[in-house]
């Protein structure tokens, strides 16, 4: 009887171990089926992106094609040397364009009756400045110029010419150029302003300097106003107030 007990109770084991595994397998499947149709709906919810294939694409790879063919070829690379000298011909040439002729020769009659509407010596402040320098005593040399400027030198600007006299005990020289030989005037502002240098290109190609020239700026007016431009120089009817 106990043996028969121990087979019963085995049985009864076996029988919940068999249908538990096959309560496990349903669920399984049931959750298997159950998760395939949400997969699949999640699938098919999501949204498509469909690439065509257009003509632009063609005319996108022409396009770039021309472009590797409009290719500069790279520029040739010039040397310092080089550069240099071509912009000392294009210089040159400007200065034949603007200097070309000869100067007229002027004397004192021809500026008799003139009106004067500059005359003076440097500027006083740039000797006071060149002086207080020459303690430096590299700045010597300079501050020499400056007092022979001051003590010999006299610029003179009328309604006829522009003139530049030295009286020095080394040299007498007067410099006079009428406004119809003079072709450009360039002035630099010493000084915080309170004077300046003028250089007076000529016809020729001369140049005369006015260092310590106060007032340039209006100077410089005062001599572009009178100065004649190119088409009247070559015109016939240009009026020279040197011709009367």
């Amino acid at each position: 009887q106990e043996e028969a007990g121990h087979t019963n109770q085995r049985a009864m084991i076996a029988q919940n171990t068999m249908s538990r595994a096959s309560s496990v397998r349903t669920h399984s499947r049931l959750g298997h089926a159950l998760a395939a149709p949400r997969s699949h709906a999640a699938i098919s919810a999501r949204p498509r992106l469909v690439c065509r294939a257009s003509d632009d694409d063609g005319d996108f790879e022409s396009k770039i094609a021309a472009l590797k063919l409009s290719k500069k070829k790279p520029e040739k690379r010039v040397s310092f040397e080089e550069r240099k000298k071509e912009q000392k011909a294009k210089a040159a040439a400007i200065a034949a364009e603007t200097t070309s002729g000869t100067m007229t020769t002027m004397s004192e009659a021809d500026w008799a009756g003139e009106t004067v509407f500059y005359e003076g010596a440097p500027s006083s402040g740039e000797t006071a400045v060149n002086v207080a320098l020459a303690a430096t005593l590299v700045w010597l040399p300079l501050t020499a110029a400056a007092l022979g400027r001051k003590l010999w030198i006299n610029y003179k600007i009328t309604d006829k010419r522009v003139c530049v006299e030295t009286d020095s005990p080394f040299k007498k020289e007067s410099l006079n150029v009428g406004y119809s030989d003079i072709v450009r005037v360039d002035v630099v502002g010493r000084g915080v302003g309170l004077w300046g240098d003028a250089v007076i290109t000529c016809r020729d190609g001369s140049k005369i300097e006015m260092r310590g020239l106060e007032k340039f700026l209006e100077v410089k007016k005062y001599i572009e106003e009178r100065m004649p431009t190119q088409k009247q120089r070559e015109s016939s009817e240009y009026y020279d107030p040197m011709a009367e």
